[in-house]
């Protein structure tokens, strides 16, 4: 497989002034950035090295490739916008509306940022050009486990996210927006994790799950094992209740055993007796897209809701949001590009045209770059006061544990 680099940061040394200025930016010491930022670095070369190690063991297609679609969507650069690579995409092509399914997910540890909004704007594409069925995941009690958050936060980002989504344009009639708080969803977790074993989690981790121990953000090792069977159940509950044929996942490349495991999950139901084999279409199947990233602010790999410094976040102040857009450091100029690219509703023309003015900055002529950063400003602090609307949505510890238990005390 051709080499290709996937973060920036990781092929440009930092300089001594770079250094200041970010130990300045963070409050700590240039001694405690230098670490960090060789921590960072690490990250960035062993996630990549990771990616693509992925792509090459596991066979997937880089895209662009004429064999794959998710029913008619695929045709132009629709799929090469927002997707690197693919796993049996040539069923996500010949799948029909009436029995297939688009999956994706959320965990709402805090507020959007760009890389979160990316996916929303995609599957919102999709599920409005090809009427797919569509399925989002908001993981409240999957993160409650996998994350050092409190519940009464998760569950009121939750709530969040499901008013957001349909704010920016979900269409209810063909789909649903659910949590794991959910009757259908619990018994669809029962049969899932009946047919998989300890050992099938252990030799399958997220490529930035390192970091993520590092930073001390992930939870003790068994909730992270109940937080990954929730994901996969995400996946086959439309097998298991509708009796969906194809399942097409919408997800990053560091998620990619999830399908996977839920293939796996799939053949164990068909070959085990006791009912489970006829809970599921015998020619059921599971596929997956995976994402282009939107690189982390330096030194980060990706952005994480979980890591404030790495993102742009829709959740920020305005001012705080407005000087990440329009004075990032030169370093984190690609970022905003991606974000355009990426985390926006703009059609092909713009985004070429915002790609060229790039180009353009990088030799000096800064002016069609800076005015493309504007524009792009404003876009996002309209999508920034659709979230800010939803602020409604939050509970307290009360209320939460009443609407979680309504048949309790």
């Amino acid at each position: 497989m051709k080499k290709f680099n996937i973060f920036r940061h990781a092929t440009h040394r930092i300089t001594e002034e770079e250094l200041k200025k970010l130990a300045a930016a963070h409050g700590k010491s240039v001694a405690e950035m230098r670490s960090e930022i060789a921590h960072a670095i690490k990250d960035l070369q062993y996630t990549q090295k990771e990616i693509r190690h992925i792509i090459s063991q596991n066979k997937y297609c880089v895209l662009p490739d004429h064999g794959a679609g998710i029913g008619r969507y695929g045709a132009g650069d629709g799929l090469s916008r927002f997707f690197l690579c693919h796993d049996n995409g040539k069923a996500g092509k010949q799948a029909r509306r009436r029995d297939s399914a688009l999956v994706t997910g959320f965990g709402p540890t805090n507020s959007p940022t760009a890389g979160t909004l990316s996916v929303i704007f995609c599957i919102l594409e999709i599920q409005r050009r090809t009427g797919f069925y569509t399925h989002i995941i908001i993981s409240d009690l999957g993160a409650f486990n996998s994350r050092k958050k409190p519940l009464s936060s998760l569950y009121g980002n939750a709530r969040r996210f499901v008013q957001f989504i349909k704010k920016l344009g979900f269409d209810e009639s063909r789909g649903e927006i659910r949590t794991h708080a959910h009757h259908d969803f619990l018994k669809a977790f029962a049969l899932s994790s009946s047919v998989l074993t300890i050992k099938d989690f252990l030799h399958n981790e997220e490529a930035t799950e390192e970091m993520y121990k590092r930073l001390n953000l992930q939870g003790n090792d068994f909730s992270v094992m109940v937080d990954k069977t929730f994901t996969v159940t995400d996946i086959l509950l439309p097998i298991l209740r509708d009796r969906a044929k194809t399942v097409i996942v919408v997800a990053g490349l560091e998620e990619h055993y999830y399908p996977k495991l839920a293939r796996m999950a799939v053949e164990r139901l068909r070959n085990t007796g006791g009912g489970l084999k006829e809970m599921i279409a015998p020619d059921a199947s599971v596929c997956a897209f995976y994402g282009r990233l939107i690189e982390g602010l330096f030194p980060y790999v990706k952005m994480s809701k979980s890591i404030p410094e790495s993102s742009i976040n829709i959740g920020e102040p305005e001012a705080k949001i407005r000087r990440k857009i329009l004075t990032s450091e030169a370093r984190n100029e690609h970022v905003i590009l991606q974000m355009m690219e990426l985390a926006s509703d703009w059609d092909g023309e713009k985004r070429k045209r915002a790609a060229a003015a790039f180009s353009k900055a990088q030799k000096s002529d800064t002016a069609p770059w800076n005015a493309f950063k504007q524009e792009y400003l404003r876009f996002i602090l309209k999508v920034k006061k659709l979230w800010d609307e939803t602020e409604n949505c939050l509970l307290s510890d009360a209320e939460m544990k009443r609407e979680l238990f309504p048949g309790g005390k």
